[in-house]
């Protein structure tokens, strides 16, 4: 080989690097881009996400706040009912039948209810 055709070898073989190189480079930065895109419709859903259940938050406030409301009356008329069953006194509950077993672990007799 004479030096001319070595040196435009030197140049074939460097053009193709840099071309290989600015491809290399144009691929990346569109996988980047599509990345960002993607990223971005990611926060885009995640915002509309919240945003609906920022709605029904507000939506529950708004039916729970009548039925908040009624809780005192709700709450008095609970202790009404209390109060008259003090008056007409007690029940009084049957006794739990109980048996004594042994406990190996405690190495001691405890009562267990049937």
């Amino acid at each position: 080989m004479d030096l001319q055709s070595s040196q435009a070898f030197f140049w074939l073989c460097a053009g193709l690097a840099i071309f290989s190189v600015a491809a290399f480079l144009c691929w990346a930065i569109f996988e980047f881009a599509r990345m960002l895109r993607q990223g971005n419709e990611v926060v885009e859903h995640a915002r509309d996400v919240v945003g609906g259940i920022e709605e029904d938050v507000a939506h529950a406030r708004a039916k729970l706040g009548g039925v908040l409301g009624n809780m005192a009356g709700i709450a008095s008329a609970v202790k009404g009912i209390a109060s008259m069953k003090s008056e007409f006194g007690d029940v009084k509950k049957p006794a739990k039948k109980t048996k004594k077993r042994f406990n190996r672990l405690l190495n001691e007799y405890e009562e267990v209810e049937e």
